[in-house]
C-alpha cells in the first residue's frame, strides 16, 4: 500500500514551473469524512459538523488546508465553499497527488468580482505538458481552447446575473446577494470541484480538474487568445492534453489548500478504479 503522507518527500520538490506552498500532513489530526481519510495540512484544524468537512486556516499564508486519501480511486469530487480572509483575493489551490508525486495542480484565485484559474499538469513520464480548456452551458460545450501553457491562466470569470452556485460559505454569499429568498437561494449551493483519471472502455486516460462556475461570464485562454471573447458557462474542465500513466496517476491523494479563513467540503464522492 502506498504511504498517505510519502507525498511530503516529493511533492514539495516543484515538477514544473509552480511553486507549492504544501505542508506535511498531521496524522495526529485526521478525521474520517464521507467514507475518506482527511488529514490536516499545515496549521489546518479539521472540525466534522453535521454534513460538512470545515478546514480552518490558522493564518493566510496559503500553506493551512487538508489532505485528502483517495487511494484506489480514479476520479475525486466534492462541493467547495470558502470564508473569505478579508483580503482582496484568496487562492484555493487543488493537487492531485500520486504515490508521491504531484501530477497536477488547480488554482482558484476568487475576488468578490470574478475569479481566475489556472492550472498545471504533466504527462505519463512526470514532464509538464500543455492543457486544454472546456467551457460548457447546461451541458453543451459552448468554447475551447488547446494548447495552453502549464501553469499559465485557464479560465477569468465575472458575473453575468444570477449564478447556480457559489464559492463562498451561506453567511459570506449571503452579505453579497441583493435579493430574496428566492433569489439568493444559490448560497446555499455550493459549487463543486472535481480532479479525475479518466480513461476506461480502451481510451487513454486523461488527467482532468473540473469546476462549477460561480461567475457565469467566462473567457478562457488567455494566453492563447489575442482577444478572449466572454461566454456564458456553468462548467468548466481543464484537461491534460498528453494521456496520463493511467492507474499509475491516478490520485491517492487529493490535497486543498487555500488562503481563505474556512473551507468547507460537502457532498463528497469519489469514482472506483
Amino acid at each position: 500500500m502506498r504511504s498517505f503522507r510519502r507525498w511530503t518527500q516529493t511533492g514539495l520538490a516543484a515538477l514544473f514551473a509552480l511553486a507549492l506552498p504544501l505542508s506535511q500532513a498531521h496524522a495526529e489530526d485526521c478525521v474520517t469524512f464521507s467514507g475518506l481519510k482527511h488529514c490536516a495540512v499545515g496549521g489546518a484544524k479539521l472540525e466534522v459538523q453535521s454534513k460538512e468537512l470545515n478546514v480552518h486556516a490558522t493564518s493566510t499564508s496559503g500553506t493551512d488546508g487538508v489532505a485528502i486519501d483517495t487511494e484506489g480511486f480514479s476520479a475525486w469530487s466534492a462541493g467547495v465553499s470558502c470564508e473569505p480572509s478579508g483580503q482582496a483575493e484568496d487562492t484555493t489551490v487543488l493537487t492531485h497527488v500520486a504515490d508521491g508525486k504531484v501530477v497536477a495542480t488547480a488554482t482558484v484565485a476568487s475576488r468578490v468580482d470574478g475569479q481566475t484559474i489556472t492550472a498545471s499538469f504533466v504527462d505519463a513520464d512526470g514532464n509538464p505538458t500543455t492543457y486544454s480548456a472546456l467551457l460548457y452551458s447546461q451541458g453543451r460545450l459552448v468554447a475551447s481552447v488547446k494548447g495552453l501553457a502549464s501553469g499559465s491562466v485557464a479560465a477569468r470569470g465575472e458575473s453575468l446575473g444570477r449564478p447556480s452556485c457559489t464559492h463562498l460559505t451561506p453567511k459570506a454569499c449571503l452579505k453579497l446577494c441583493m435579493g430574496g429568498p428566492i433569489e439568493c437561494n444559490y448560497c446555499y449551493i455550493p459549487c463543486k470541484y472535481a480532479a479525475e483519471s479518466g480513461g476506461g472502455s480502451g481510451r487513454e486516460p486523461y488527467n482532468d480538474f473540473s469546476f462549477e462556475m460561480p461567475f457565469n461570464g467566462v473567457s478562457i485562454g488567455d494566453g492563447v487568445k489575442a482577444a478572449p471573447v466572454t461566454t456564458v458557462g456553468d462548467k468548466l474542465v481543464l484537461v491534460s492534453d498528453a494521456p496520463s500513466a493511467g492507474a499509475a496517476q491516478d490520485p491517492d491523494q487529493i490535497v486543498v489548500t487555500s488562503t481563505a479563513t474556512t473551507v468547507s467540503l460537502s457532498n463528497e464522492s469519489v469514482t472506483p478504479r
